[in-house]
Order: structure tokens, then C-alpha cells, then sequence
């Protein structure tokens, strides 16, 4: 990767068109190979909604957390931890049958979203039709027809629901959370988080710069260390970045850049080793460890081919 490979990929995100013939609305590029930093700015430099960029990013707070001791009421949690016994404290089930189900779902199953749900959750038109302040209860009434910790469906509602758990047992926000668990250790105060009634959305919304994303980025293509100091276990990292449930997942497309073959916890991966995490408006953070090459990327594209199609010119 030199200044050359960079600039041949500028060229190409900039001469690139969407399904509508229009030019590639991006915002920044950074990429990084050991000691090598490349950045290009589309647009003044700006915070962007980084979108589902964010559950990897609770992830790795909760990881930080749970090394640290991380408990509710008293109860140490790890990824084992059945979670039903703390949100019915919060919420309310109309099913018998449905609740009998919940009371098998485990932390991690937030995190790989086995939930067992035949539909993704908690995206915009649940939030419009649903209700800001009534989430939780949607998320926890909707029949699970599927075998928890199995059956994957690509949902926001395993992130929201850690962001409800957080705030009515630590007392504090997500967005706190995430802060002082890892945005403190790397230095980063510039973002902001979208709120669903009086819980952090978690799942989506957060606004960070990318020189911060990217830290972030490099956090985990390190193995947990940044800046020398091993912030997060290398064992958490290494569970992240491992396919957590049966491939080819039901958005596995063969001829894209980076084919959604499995998935991790918040991560998806891909068949060549190749993992990352992606949002609607053509944001990234890939990861291609053979090369030891990290991408991040924001925009406001919602036609995200073309813009994965550039970054593969990485692989």
C-alpha cells in the first residue's frame, strides 16, 4: 500500500455512480497499513452517523466492562449470562410461550443476534410505527419462531436491548457507558448518540469524526492493544472477528466485494478471512488482516455497492 494505491482509489470512489447514475455522496477516507496513514476529505471534516458501525462498538465497551467485572444487581456478567431474568424486570410479556423462549436467550446472543426472530428489529419504520418510548416492549412481545442461539436474522435489537440493560441497571446512558469504557482509553470526545425515549438507540446513531472511527478500527485489527496498552482481551477480539453462526448467512451475496458469508459478535465476516462491519449510507470499517490493511470510510450513499466495490480494489 503506498500514496499511490490511495490515489488510484480516490479516483475510482470519485469517478464511481451509483444505481442512479449520480456521483458517490462519501464524506472521508482513511486507510492504514502498519505505519502508514492515508486520508481523503469529500467534504469538510465533520462528524457522520457512523450507523450499525455502532454495535461493534458496544461490543468492544461491554467486552472492556465485563474484563473489568461487570455486574447487575450484584450478578457478574459474561456472555453466558441469561438475560431474561433482568429486562422482565422492566418490561412486560403478554405470551407465556414467548417468555418461556426469552428465558433461554443469553448475552452473546444480543451480540451474534440469534435471537431467534424470523425478522430483523428495531429499524426505522418500527421506530415510526411502534414508537420511540414502546421499543423494548415490541422487541420482547415479538414471537420468536426460531431456535435461540441458532437461527441468525440481521436485527438491531440484540444492541438495543444491552443499551436498555446498561441504563436501568448501571443508571447511566449508553453513550456514558461507552465513554468511559472506551472512548476515554482512546481519546475521543467528539461524537454524539441519537436517543429511543429515554434509552441510547445504541444499534444506530452515532456521530463520531473518522480519525476517531479509524482508532477504533485499529483497536481491534490489533488485537485489543492501542497505543501500547492492551485495552480490550485479545480472546474477546478474537471471538468478535470469528464466524459465530451457520454460513452462508441470508445476506450472503457471492459477487460482492465483501460477500456477508458469517457472521461474529457485531462483525461480519467474510469466506477469505477478510471482516468488517458496514452502515446504510456506505459506511465502513474493513478489515484485511493478510495484509494488514484497516478502511474506514463515511458517507451518504444509500447505494452502497459501487462504494464496496472501490474498497475491494484493496483486497
Amino acid at each position: 500500500m503506498n500514496n499511490h494505491d490511495f490515489q488510484n482509489l480516490i479516483e475510482s470512489l470519485l469517478n464511481a455512480r451509483d444505481k442512479n447514475g449520480s456521483p458517490l455522496k462519501m464524506a472521508s477516507l482513511i486507510v492504514s497499513q502498519g505505519d502508514r496513514y492515508f486520508e481523503h476529505n469529500f467534504q469538510p471534516k465533520a462528524p457522520v452517523d457512523t450507523r450499525s458501525i455502532a454495535k461493534p462498538i458496544v461490543c468492544l465497551a461491554l467486552g472492556i466492562a465485563i474484563q473489568n467485572g461487570l455486574s447487575f444487581d450484584g450478578e457478574l456478567i459474561d456472555l453466558s449470562t441469561p438475560i431474561w431474568k433482568f429486562v422482565s424486570k422492566y418490561t412486560k410479556m403478554h405470551d407465556p410461550l414467548n417468555e418461556l423462549k426469552w428465558s433461554t436467550v443469553r448475552l452473546i446472543d444480543c451480540l451474534r443476534i440469534t435471537l431467534g426472530h424470523d425478522k430483523g428489529l428495531i429499524f426505522s419504520q418500527d421506530v415510526k410505527t411502534q414508537g420511540e418510548d414502546n421499543l423494548i416492549d415490541y422487541v420482547v412481545n415479538y414471537p420468536i419462531t426460531g431456535e435461540v442461539g441458532r437461527d441468525f436474522v440481521y436485527s438491531n435489537a440484540g444492541t438495543f436491548l444491552i443499551s436498555t440493560l446498561v441504563t436501568e441497571y448501571l443508571h447511566k446512558g449508553l453513550d456514558q457507558f461507552v465513554a468511559e469504557h472506551l472512548f476515554v482509553p482512546l481519546g475521543i470526545s467528539d461524537f454524539k448518540w441519537k436517543k429511543y425515549g429515554k434509552y441510547c438507540a445504541g444499534c444506530t446513531g452515532l456521530s463520531l469524526q473518522n480519525e476517531d472511527l479509524h482508532k477504533i478500527g485499529k483497536l481491534i485489527l490489533d488485537g485489543g492493544v492501542y497505543g501500547g496498552r492492551q485495552i480490550v482481551q485479545s480472546s474477546w477480539i478474537e471471538k468478535m472477528r470469528s464466524p459465530q453462526v451457520p454460513a452462508p448467512t441470508h445476506r450472503y451475496i457471492a459477487g460482492r466485494a465483501f460477500p456477508k458469508w458469517s457472521y461474529g459478535l457485531n462483525l461480519w465476516i467474510c469466506e477469505d478471512g477478510n471482516y468488517y462491519c458496514d452502515g446504510t449510507d456506505g459506511q465502513y470499517m474493513i478489515f484485511i488482516p493478510k495484509k494488514n490493511i484497516l478502511i474506514t470510510a463515511l458517507g451518504y450513499q444509500p447505494d452502497t455497492e459501487p462504494v464496496s466495490h472501490c474498497l475491494g480494489l484493496l483486497k
